[in-house]
């Protein structure tokens, strides 16, 4: 009882000293925890992809692209079992506020390669199908308002014009039991 009393009485006794380490201590666990947040939004997209599927890019950049012929090399590399690729578009919603990802894919072999990718089979028919079909996440296409069968245009700053695509689905994203 005596231990607990000292302390009381010495921490009221130099009230700045007693001040200074009580914030100290709050700006060292609330830095401890954004720096905890930032390494585990860091390492999030890798947590919830499939540790079997590996990407390759081009060195420079994720704009260039790599030679098509690289896909066969890549095949005949021992535990390979299938290559796609995707290709970064680059367009324009609207306004340049409105950024969110592009990609151009080579729509069959991609789609087989992201199961988690949850397309109903009409969906995933009218995709593969409509060479100017498109696929968003289900929360982007709410954002903008889109439903199934709306024309998107794209606004091209990598390939240029203005590209109209028409929504042929919208993707829910199932990520239990990737292949881990």
């Amino acid at each position: 009882m005596f231990v607990p009393l000292l302390v009381l009485r010495n921490a009221f006794r130099h009230k700045l000293r007693t001040t200074l380490t009580m914030v100290g201590i709050v700006v060292a666990i609330t830095a401890f925890g954004l720096l905890r947040t930032i390494v585990d939004a860091w390492y999030a997209g890798a947590d919830a992809t499939s540790s079997a599927r590996l990407i390759t890019r081009n060195a420079i950049s994720l704009v260039f692209s790599l030679p098509l012929n690289y896909a066969q090399k890549i095949r005949q590399v021992p535990g390979v079992a299938s290559v796609s690729w995707a290709n970064w578009f680059g367009g324009v919603y609207i306004t340049e506020s409105n950024f969110f990802p592009q990609f151009a894919i080579d729509a069959a072999s991609y789609l087989d390669m992201y199961p988690e990718f949850i397309l109903s089979p009409a969906e995933r028919k009218a995709f593969l199908t409509d060479r100017k079909g498109a696929i968003a996440g289900r929360k982007l296409a709410e954002q903008y308002g889109w439903k199934v069968g709306d024309v998107i245009p794209l606004r091209g700053t990598i390939y240029t014009g203005t590209w109209a695509f028409t929504l042929r689905g919208m993707k829910d994203v199932h990520l239990k039991g990737i292949g881990r």
